[in-house]
């Protein structure tokens, strides 16, 4: 096996390796999900580099990681839109919070609407 494709070999499974030891640590299921479609991609294209080789694995095993890197690239495309989605619904509720936390009262007027980014209309008179 040539020097080159035993250290592109190595760099891969540390990679999946990585991603194994994230997925597993990771409090989130939507960061393990990301943490498993990334690692599986290194874990194919080893494969994938096997079969053009001829070692290991026939070429028809890395034909058919062709394909399953396809796919992981679409479970990839996923984990990153769940993650978008929970960051777009944690940010509504983080602004909704604050403007339930607002202070009301003569000294602390007009909060609610300097969180929301509103103008303010008219000063108090005093």
């Amino acid at each position: 096996m040539p020097l080159i494709v035993s250290c592109a070999i190595f760099a891969y499974l540390v990679a999946t390796a990585c991603a194994v030891i994230i997925m597993m640590r990771s409090a989130n299921w939507r960061i393990r999900f990301l943490a498993f479609a990334i690692g599986l991609a290194p874990l194919c294209q080893s494969i994938i580099l096997l079969g053009n080789q001829h070692i290991w694995v026939t070429p028809n095993i890395g034909h058919t990681a062709e394909s399953l890197e396809l796919s992981d690239s679409a479970l990839c495309l996923a984990a990153l839109h769940l993650l978008n989605k929970e960051n777009r619904s944690r940010k509504g509720a983080d602004t909704r919070l604050r403007i339930a936390e607002a202070p009301e009262g003569p000294g602390h007027w007009g909060n609610a609407r300097n969180l929301l980014g509103e103008q303010k209309t008219a000063l108090p008179k005093s």
